[in-house]
């Protein structure tokens, strides 16, 4: 029986998506990606290199705090760690020659135990040392805010000069939105939520323009009533190189087969 039941609800759900065909759902375009970014650390900003309306690829630079107390903070970490090896060699080569004098009989257990302890502590230090220089070389890192993907700026709130205090409870930012991916969203009943299912293809048409995309987040919930007809919130995820500003409208409808 349950064999005949998952038959006859394909045989439905077939039957509706190809009644879907040719239909047309009106929506409107949004970006797929939109964040706001900010430094991970305080400090003044030195340099703003973006403004709102610029492109940027992944990895690239859009702003730095001033980087001279942090290079002094680097430059400190690294000459600890030199004396702290320094220290260490200095330690090994005592080592050595306490071991031959234990060999020799004129050096007790305790005392070479003792020496030992010391490397130990020294080696320790010297790790710890290592550690701070990664921590100063990230902290350096963080100076600079770069873009975390292919993006256009919508808006920046830094400006030169300014401090910036990254533990605040409103910190300045940079907006991006991700640069040729884009949503187009719509509202749709129950009915049709299996023609719509998560990969399907999708036409999108922009004025005269066609995208091909694919049917990428289906709500679980309805968000609206139409009457009353539920409805829930359908994206299509497609590419265009060129800036589609959100909003704009757009109609969306199944890709023949």
């Amino acid at each position: 029986m349950k064999g005949i039941r998952r038959a006859v609800l394909a045989s439905v759900a077939a039957l509706m998506s190809t009644s879907l065909y040719g239909q047309s759902l009106e929506g409107t375009i949004d970006w797929n990606r939109r964040v706001a970014v900010g430094f991970g650390l305080s400090g003044q900003v030195a340099a703003v290199d973006v403004r709102p309306g610029d492109t940027i690829l992944s990895g690239e630079r859009m702003a730095t705090l001033d980087t001279v107390p942090l290079k002094i903070a680097l430059d400190k970490a690294a000459n600890i760690a030199e004396i702290h090896q320094a220290q260490l060699e200095e330690q090994m080569a005592v080592l050595d020659r306490e071991r031959t004098l234990y060999d020799e009989g004129a050096l007790s257990g305790v005392q070479l135990e003792q020496v030992e302890i010391e490397l130990s502590r020294r080696d320790y230090a010297l790790k710890d040392a290592e550690l701070a220089v990664q921590q100063a070389r990230y902290q350096l890192d963080l100076a600079q805010l770069r873009a975390p993907f292919d993006a256009w700026i919508v808006e920046s709130e830094l400006t030169l000069g300014q401090f910036v205090n990254h533990e605040s409870e409103d910190p300045p930012m940079i907006t991006l939105a991700e640069k040729g991916r884009y949503l187009a969203r719509t509202l749709i009943d129950a009915e049709s939520l299996q023609a719509y299912e998560s990969g399907t293809p999708v036409v999108i048409a922009i004025g005269d323009q066609q995208f091909v995309g694919l049917a990428s987040r289906v709500g679980l919930e309805p968000v609206s009533t139409s009457g009353e007809t539920l409805r829930y919130a359908l994206a299509v995820e497609f590419s265009s190189d060129a800036l589609i500003r959100p909003g704009t409208a757009c109609t969306i409808a199944l890709a023949e087969q």
